[in-house]
């Protein structure tokens, strides 16, 4: 684990080599753009894992769908994160799966249910929104009250689409779609990051991963 972390992060210092190159940015712009590219690489590997994994389980539609639903929300929202490259990826690849494989042993919900889940999964998301998004990380917090109104108005406008698409969807077609369920598990799952506990979760998890992996310090400060 120690030699991917160093390839990536020889990768991140390579690729603000050619940003300091290029472009005037000073030391806290040079953070951020660091942060942002930790991010992004962790992400993709996340991703990556999460797929390849989902692929051998048979849950690929599902996790995939989980994937995209809860992607759109976070990038407004924000939400909890490890302390490490290794450990967001790991332990989103854990998660995405076990929501994949919980949707996929389960009977679908009838239409009235479905309905009721997502009735629930949009308060949920918008009492969440209202009381912690954007949810930032203690190492790089949202300072500009401006940036923080204008996350949890997008925050607020992604769940109203998401809402009201799946009502548009019911009477249009009389019927709600097995994706409609699975993209409110993905609301709900997103939602719950956002929250106190939803860190809590996340903190036992990256502790745990820390000790797997032999980790020490936080790659993201």
């Amino acid at each position: 684990m120690d030699y991917i972390s160093n390839k990536i992060e020889t990768l991140i210092t390579k690729i603000i080599s050619l940003y300091e190159k290029h472009l005037d940015i000073d030391k806290s712009q040079i953070s951020i753009v660091k942060y942002s590219l930790r991010l992004v690489i962790s992400t993709i590997i996340g991703y990556l894992l999460a797929l390849v994994c989902a692929y051998f389980l048979g849950t690929f539609s599902y996790v995939l769908t989980i994937m995209i639903t809860i992607s759109i929300y976070r990038s407004f929202s924000g939400g909890a994160h490890c302390s490490s490259m290794i450990n967001c990826a790991v332990y989103g690849m854990i998660i995405i799966n076990l929501l994949g494989l919980l949707v996929s042993k389960t009977i679908l919900p009838n239409q009235g249910i479905i309905l009721v889940l997502c009735f629930l999964a949009f308060l949920f998301a918008i009492w969440t929104i209202n009381k912690y998004a954007p949810a930032d990380t203690p190492g790089k917090p949202i300072e500009s009250k401006v940036k923080k109104v204008k996350l949890r108005k997008r925050s607020f406008l992604i769940i109203c689409i998401w809402y009201g698409s799946t009502i548009a969807w019911h009477f249009i077609f009389k019927e709600m779609h097995q994706i409609i369920y699975i993209s409110a598990i993905g609301i709900i799952w997103q939602s719950f990051t956002l929250t106190p506990i939803g860190y809590k979760f996340c903190h036992i998890w990256d502790m745990a991963l820390n000790k797997i992996f032999f980790i020490k310090g936080d790659m993201y400060a």
